[in-house]
């Protein structure tokens, strides 16, 4: 399962502070399954990632955006309209300045599985389509490498 650990690597990217403290992000799995067909030897994962992050102070909307940006290029029908547009967050307010975040993604990896002689076996994990339509996404410029709201530095904060 590669895809907890792309996520993880944008979010610290983009919120040093996580790196710092990294008890801040917590991700698990849950409602994991295994798909496969007869007649075919690789299979799909399909789960529930969570992803917590714990007494978040900085701007709500970064890490917000930052998921439904890598959503766009890990799993873009989860944000292809008639799709499962979206997905489910909680948020604990703690006090005016920090909150826990709780966002919970429906993913999916699929893993090709080649005979490669005498037994043995290659597994690759197969890579994400391209994202459906990938020519009207004007809004696409590349990484997200930093995010500003009104002339503000949002992530990653200025000196973190």
């Amino acid at each position: 399962m590669k895809k907890p650990a792309l996520l993880r690597a944008m979010l610290v990217a983009l919120m040093p502070e996580l790196e710092r403290n990294p008890d801040a992000l917590a991700m698990w799995i849950e409602k994991g399954r295994v798909r496969s067909r007869l007649g075919a030897h690789g299979f799909a994962w399909e789960y529930q990632l969570t992803v917590m992050l714990k007494e978040f102070a900085g701007d709500p909307a970064v890490p917000f955006f930052a998921v439904t940006e890598w959503l766009r290029e890990q799993q873009p029908e989860r944000l292809a309209p008639g799709g499962q547009n979206g997905f489910p967050f909680e948020v604990d307010i703690l006090d005016d300045k920090t909150f826990d975040v709780q966002i919970v993604l429906d993913l999916d990896e699929c893993v090709a599985a080649v005979p490669a002689g005498e037994g043995r076996w290659n597994l690759a994990a197969i890579p994400q389509p391209v994202p459906i339509e990938p020519e009207q996404d004007p809004l696409r410029p590349g990484p997200v490498l930093s995010i500003w709201h009104d002339g503000v530095q949002l992530a990653p904060l200025p000196g973190a």
